[in-house]
């Protein structure tokens, strides 16, 4: 069954696949990092890390600790609706 949340990350999926990004989506099954972020990607050298939310929802203790350390080891994290994090995303990708 798919979670509404599966359809943002859908969007998600569609969009870096269009602009030839690559893409990981990390599950770890209790292995592994707690709190990885739902996509990983690579775009143009870049390291890219989306925490995708349904509306209303906002990321853990441990998703913010995740995106921080992306941040802090150079690379760029977004969190939030496949809308705000695309548009969060283009907005970088207009400044690179």
């Amino acid at each position: 069954m798919k979670t509404p949340e599966s359809f943002e990350k859908a969007d998600v999926d569609k969009y870096l696949e269009s602009i030839g990004a690559y893409i990981l989506k990390p599950t770890t099954f209790g292995f592994g990092k707690s709190g990885a972020p739902d996509r990983v990607c690579c775009y143009l050298g870049y390291f890219a890390g989306f925490e995708i939310k349904r509306e209303g929802k906002e990321p853990t203790a441990i998703q913010n600790r995740r995106m921080k350390e992306i941040r802090e080891a150079g690379g760029v994290a977004f969190w939030g609706t496949a809308e705000k994090v695309i548009k969060e995303f283009e907005d970088w990708r207009q400044n690179v």
